[in-house]
């Protein structure tokens, strides 16, 4: 059997830089955002200043913590953060009456709290909570060691409670008050950006008089990964606004109908090249208005808009995405009853994962990540350097489900923590000391909390980085009411940082480990079978309308696990070792076939459409047939791959070659059948490259 990467060709990926560009690059999102942490950690400095409460580095870190995309996360984020500093110090203080003067049993009770704490961060169904309160109880105890007495213990974890809430409710109020980010506004953007998409695309064709022979991977990305992201903007545009639950089925439509928008339009950039006709360049003309008058009343609660009949275009992608813009017109104009709605029923919630109490893999990751906390804490005690005691930090905070996805967590908390640091040490060399007034301060901390600020409020990429860059400015500046000068807050956080990552890292790797390309291969093999069954749609003189359903219901799973295999297969390069089964599985080889696979769903769910499917009724017997057996024969290569993909032994796969041949004999290319044209295309995305 050839090999994975043989079947499915690479794609080209940009370098580093480009990636690094396309990730901090502006928009008025960021910029909102970056200005409402500037403000609010503007207020707390001189806040804490003016009323000398301790901890500010912390205080400040906090309005960067709790920061969110738009006001709703944010407050709840808050809320939950008091919560849980509330019942963790409360807690903390309680249990002191027991393990002050006894140390045997108080590294106990820190061993036991990051255990419950790691492991009700996989199993609850707040998780963030159930990990703050534990991380907030364990870290406390750690104060025990330098408190002389229970009565200064008692004020410094009352004064750390201050330090964590007061910076809370500010960056609550900025938040509600400053450039207040909406998850409507969001949600409205998101669907303003498909339509553009669509429009971008139809300005192309219409400019260029040609259609296809184009691959845009942006568009392929946004076609492919579903819409998630768009219906939790939905879900707290509720909360907001519970006048929108009225609306729900209505705007559920309008996403699912972009989604099919983008679809449509990544179909008709990779189809085949060919000229575009007079009858359909009007008919594009007229998509691209109606288009632009959707993306005006967009943003509007109940929009106005009278329905435009267009031409029918002849093109099959132009025709798709006619009915898909008459969908999302529907859906945005019109009330759709919650009776007609397509979205999933609503499950009872529980306050644990279904298999919380079942799966070992949960207490295992709470083990692993508690043996490494203690561990640092026994290196940093015998040491006798509180100074390194991040390395406790570290190893709570970048524990995630996998080796890749703490690796990269650990690497983006050490470069943000790196470039945080020189900027504190530039800062202590050359500026604190000539600094005479809260002003000058206030300035300073503003301009590194804009860095900060912007890297944070970039992707989960990155903006970790921007979190930690923050975090080691403000410890090593705010030492003190006075300008400080001391560098050796630097030296152990990098110090503490450095221990952390490789004691964690150490521990994942060797006990129990959990590897991301694991986890890719499993989820990738998944999205194959799924593709697979996904190509068999339709089948034989199945009702048309049970086949469209199933399609919907099966492209649904297909893209939610083709979001996991993409985000799994960046997470895999982190791990940075090929295997040593057969080649063709290395993490880079394995992110090229999820992104091919991509390609293939696309295909299969432009077979799928109702155009498409009205045509595969009007194919005769024979060409049926024929088109049955190419599908079949490509489902079987698909599980093929799946199973080399999952255990690297080759498989069995159907010759999908000489069905393409019976195919083409029966439906003759002159025909100009559309599906014949797709389903050749399909082939190209599967076979062995020349």
């Amino acid at each position: 059997m050839e090999t994975a990467v043989e079947v499915m060709a690479p794609l080209h990926r940009p370098n580093w830089l480009v990636w690094l560009r396309h990730e901090l690059a502006p928009s008025p999102r960021r910029a909102a955002m970056t200005l409402r942490i500037v403000v609010a950690v503007a207020i707390v400095t001189v806040i804490s200043m003016a009323l000398h409460t301790p901890e500010t580095g912390l205080s400040a870190f906090m309005v960067l913590f709790v920061t969110k995309e738009n006001r709703v996360v944010t407050t709840l984020t808050g809320i939950l953060l008091v919560l849980a500093a509330t019942v963790g110090i409360g807690a903390s203080i309680y249990i002191y009456h027991f393990t002050f003067d006894y140390p045997q049993l108080r590294i106990p009770v820190i061993a036991l709290m990051v255990f419950t704490g790691m492991y009700l961060s996989r199993v609850f169904a707040i998780g963030p909570l159930g990990f703050a309160v534990g991380f907030v109880l364990a870290i406390t105890q750690n104060m025990g060691e330098i408190a002389p007495t229970t009565d200064l213990l008692v004020r410094g974890l009352l004064w750390i409670w201050v330090a964590l809430v007061f910076p809370i409710t500010v960056t609550a109020i900025v938040n509600q008050i400053l450039l207040p980010a909406n998850p409507w506004t969001a949600l409205t953007r998101g669907l303003t950006q498909r339509l553009d998409a669509a429009g971008s695309v139809l300005q192309r064709v219409i400019d260029g008089g040609m259609v296809g022979g184009k691959r845009n991977g942006r568009l392929l990305e946004m076609a492919t990964r579903g819409s998630a992201s768009l219906l939790a903007e939905l879900k707290f545009s509720e909360m907001k606004e519970p006048l929108l639950k009225v609306q729900h089925a209505s705007l559920t439509a309008t996403i699912i109908a972009s989604e099919r928008l983008v679809n449509a339009a990544a179909m008709l950039e990779m189809r085949t090249s060919q000229a575009l006709s007079e009858s359909d360049r009007l008919c594009a003309e007229a998509l691209l208005s109606e288009i632009a008058s959707l993306r005006k009343v967009v943003p509007e609660h109940h929009p106005v808009l009278p329905l435009n009949h267009l031409p029918v275009p002849t093109l099959l992608e132009l025709r798709e995405l006619q009915l898909a813009l008459a969908a999302f017109h529907r859906s945005l104009v019109e009330e759709i009853p919650a009776a007609e709605a397509s979205s999933p029923k609503k499950e009872k919630k529980s306050l644990f994962i279904e298999d919380a109490f079942t799966n070992l893999a949960h207490a295992r990751f709470a083990l692993k990540v508690t043996l490494a906390a203690m561990v640092c804490y026994f290196l940093y005690t015998g040491l006798d350097w509180s100074g390194i005691h991040t390395a406790f930090i570290t190893s709570c905070f970048i524990a995630l489900e996998s080796t890749g996805a703490s690796m990269r967590k650990g690497w983006l908390r050490l470069t943000g923590c790196a470039l945080g640091g020189l900027l504190g040490f530039l800062s202590i060399m050359y500026l604190i000391p000539h600094m005479e007034s809260i002003v000058s301060l206030v300035l300073l901390v503003s301009a590194v909390t804009a860095i900060a600020g912007w890297v944070a409020a970039g992707s989960e990429r990155i903006a970790y980085a921007g979190l930690q860059l923050g975090f080691a400015f403000y410890f090593c500046t705010f030492q003190n009411f006075a300008p400080g000068t001391d560098f050796d807050t630097i030296r152990d956080r990098l110090v503490g940082i450095v221990l952390g990552i490789l004691v964690t890292s150490t521990i994942f790797h060797f006990i129990w480990p959990e590897s991301a390309m694991s986890q890719l291969k499993t989820t990738l093999s998944r999205v194959l079978r799924h593709l697979a069954q996904f190509l068999l749609i339709p089948k034989m003189e199945a009702p048309i309308e049970m086949e469209h359903k199933a399609a919907v219901d099966l492209r649904g799973k297909l893209t939610k696990d083709l979001d996991g295999a993409l985000r799994l297969s960046e997470l895999a390069l982190f791990e940075g070792s090929e295997t040593d089964g057969p080649p063709g599985l290395s993490p880079s080889s394995l992110q090229a076939i999820a992104e091919q696979a991509q390609a293939a769903c696309l295909i299969g769910t432009a077979l799928s459409t109702e155009t498409e499917l009205a045509e595969w009724q009007r194919l005769g017997q024979p060409a049926q047939e024929a088109e049955t057996a190419l599908r079949t024969s490509v489902a079987k290569k698909l599980e093929g791959i799946a199973t080399f993909v999952e255990s690297g032994q080759p498989s069995e796969t159907g010759d999908f070659e000489s069905a393409l041949a019976n195919l083409n004999r029966i439906v003759a290319p002159s025909e100009g059948n559309e599906r014949v044209r797709l389903l050749r295309g399909l082939v190209e995305q599967i076979r062995q490259p020349a």
